[in-house]
């Protein structure tokens, strides 16, 4: 279906889509000395990397806890640090944990880095995938959703009112403040929700809201959800949370791009087994709370080969031209971002450096918005 890299023909009638690349900063032990800071070290060169590349967002998630599994509890630290060294990429949270926070930190913090990044900044919400993660803040899972959503409105208004009028929930009472800085974008930076389900992609249309989902769902499984979506965001915009509607599918996958197929498949499907839970971190048992549980998400990919977890999108490695194909794949099913995550399970920083420079060269430049960009 695609001419060869080495042609420099753009195939015709493929849709535009942007690149993203997202880290949560995975550690599987054995652990050497300064692991930490090598690991974070790495996450910023990546960063820096994907910008030179090509790549239009940098994601991080937002976990507390997970040994092994994600040491990153500050994105917004890790994403200013990134912003300092880059001047165009995105830069997202995906997502920053609604439940955890005082209203006025998220808006302090979220406002903050969009002034040190000069307006750069994605605003992913969530509520917490796991009660093993929120619990320890004194998060009730039966009523994190509710709490997550007053926070949500309560930072919104903080963005928009010059003086924030104050706020009165079940969860949150706030005083009347000056909440600043103000975001560079006005009046608030794109908003996105995170999807481990496929119904949460119609919430956040509803919502009107960017959404996130994740490829352990295949393709054919996301499509009628992202049709969903599209509709419904483009109809009844009485429950948009934000002050405009951010229309955008984004999608992430374990990948490595490798100018061996073999090669590249295979550390592809190795970090999307260990990522989707078929490893023996410490915590892997808590994770999937959203999911459906580990023994659901681990039997998905179980009983399917590498090549079967290929062919459903569920992870996305090979040659360049067996990852375009895949990409292609999701376009199709109406995504308009393909995020990578790269770092992950055993995958080396060496790999993924490689993969990140194979993508910009090979991959991005067949998705452009116009052949002459290919």
């Amino acid at each position: 279906m695609f001419q060869h890299a080495s042609s420099g023909h753009h195939h015709v009638g493929i849709q535009p889509v942007k690149f993203g690349l997202m880290t949560q900063v995975q550690m599987p032990r054995p652990w050497g000395a300064n692991a930490e800071v090598e690991a974070y070290r790495n996450a910023i060169a990546q960063a820096v990397a994907a910008e030179a590349a090509g790549f239009a967002y940098f994601w991080t998630t937002e976990q507390h806890f997970f040994y092994e599994i994600g040491h990153s509890p500050c994105p917004d630290i890790l994403l200013a640090a990134v912003s300092e060294r880059t001047s165009h990429i995105r830069l997202g949270f995906a997502v920053m944990l609604m439940t955890v926070h005082n209203p006025f930190v998220v808006a302090e913090k979220v406002a903050t880095l969009d002034v040190l990044s000069n307006g750069r900044v994605d605003f992913g919400m969530g509520r917490g995938s796991t009660n093993y993660m929120v619990d320890a803040f004194g998060v009730d899972a039966l009523s994190s959703r509710d709490q997550a959503n007053e926070a949500t409105e309560a930072v919104l208004r903080m963005f928009c009112e010059e003086q924030f009028a104050g706020y009165q929930g079940r969860y949150f009472s706030l005083p009347e403040r000056y909440v600043v800085p103000k975001p560079v974008q006005q009046p608030h930076p794109p908003l996105w929700i995170a999807a481990s389900n496929l119904e949460t992609y119609e919430h956040a249309a509803r919502a009107g809201v960017g959404v996130i989902g994740v490829t352990r769902n295949s393709v054919s499984e996301t499509r009628s959800a992202i049709a969903r979506y599209r509709e419904l965001i483009r109809g009844d915009s009485s429950g948009f949370i934000g002050a405009y509607p951010n229309e955008h599918v984004g999608v992430f996958a374990l990948a490595c791009v490798h100018e061996d197929d073999r090669v590249g498949r295979d550390v592809a499907c190795a970090a999307a087994r260990w990522y989707n839970g078929d490893n023996d971190a410490l915590l892997n048992k808590v994770r999937f709370g959203t999911a459906g549980g580990l023994e659901q998400v681990v039997a998905k990919f179980r009983s399917r080969t590498n090549d079967e977890l290929l062919e459903d999108g569920m992870a996305i490695g090979g040659s360049p031209d067996t990852v375009c194909r895949i990409v292609e794949k999701w376009c199709n099913a109406g995504v308009d971002q393909m995020i990578f995550v790269l770092q992950a399970g055993r995958t080396t920083h060496d790999q993924v450096m490689h993969s990140i420079e194979l993508i910009g060269e090979t991959v991005i430049p067949r998705f452009k918005e116009s052949p002459e960009a290919a």
